[in-house]
């Protein structure tokens, strides 16, 4: 009997799921997992069974963390009743909710390519992330003010709770990610590191010794999106930070997003929004106001 438990968060700008977090007991969520677009952290407090991802399949028991970076397809079967946990976000969560996502734990804890995502952990270990994933749900089943700040202050100390383990633990290699996974890790991060000066997906090419043609190829297959999509994205996600959390004149964050032309920037804004730059900060000041 399936006694699921969910919490999610929307972003009303964009009415997309920003953040979700579901207490399962058997694997009928994972069975019906159709996108992967997000980070999801998955915590094993009791049970048995078996994790598979790029090909490979890992037995898990009790007491287990397991996380994934985005994109990353993933089957999780359990051997009978489980006590399980499992966190998921979008890229510009905590952006969305005016906190910053410190990026130390988000590359401890998401980016290193080919190594397994699972580890095992203490019970005391253990206890210590559902500490304030307990608390997040104290404040997110009780209408009080300011309880989504304080929600998503829990969140940000589970996260550095679960870096913290993951760098006590060092990185466990994979012996079976495949070429084509591994390319399709490295333009992720490579995305992530050059996003603000390389708008081309040739830059792409080149920094992974690939053609345009074959990244472009693995990029549709295994993320349905082209390199030029996911660039523009990720362009956008900081754009929006920079324009809801920060005071910077809009030609300054055009000049740092690698836009020498502020009006060709607020063009390139407008049609992956639908608004200007300037009228996406002001939604965000008059909803303050």
């Amino acid at each position: 009997m399936n006694n699921q438990l969910k919490i999610e968060l929307v972003n009303p700008q964009t009415n997309i799921l920003a953040f979700r977090l579901i207490r399962f007991n058997d694997d009928a969520y994972f069975k019906s997992i159709k996108s992967f677009n997000c980070y999801k952290v998955i915590l094993i407090r009791e049970g048995k069974g078996q994790l598979t991802f790029n090909r490979a399949k890992y037995d898990f028991s009790e007491n287990c963390l397991i996380r994934f970076p985005i994109y990353q397809p993933f089957q999780i079967e359990t051997d009978g009743p489980v006590d399980g946990t499992l966190i998921q976000f979008h890229p510009d969560f905590f952006w969305n909710h005016k906190y910053d996502m410190e990026l130390t734990s988000k590359q401890v804890l998401f980016k290193s390519i080919g190594e397994i995502p699972l580890i095992k952990i203490s019970k005391e270990e253990m206890e210590q992330l559902l500490f304030p994933l307990d608390h997040l749900l104290l404040e997110l089943t009780d209408d009080r003010l300011g309880r989504y700040d304080i929600a998503i202050s829990w969140v940000k100390i589970f996260m550095i709770y679960a870096s913290r383990i993951k760098m006590e633990r060092g990185t466990i290699p994979s012996e079976t990610l495949s070429e084509i996974h591994y390319n399709i890790r490295e333009l992720i991060n490579a995305v992530e590191e050059h996003f603000h000066h390389k708008h081309r997906p040739a830059n792409y090419a080149k920094l992974l010794n690939v053609t345009v043609k074959t990244l472009n190829r693995m990029s549709k297959q295994h993320l349905e999106k082209t390199v030029g999509d996911m660039i523009s994205e990720r362009i956008i996600t900081q754009a929006k930070h920079e324009l809801y959390l920060s005071d910077k004149p809009i030609k300054q964050i055009a000049l740092e997003l690698g836009f020498h032309d502020v009006a060709y920037f607020s063009r390139f804004f407008k049609i992956r929004t639908t608004v200007p730059p300037d009228v996406y900060r002001k939604s965000f000041r008059d909803d303050i106001d």
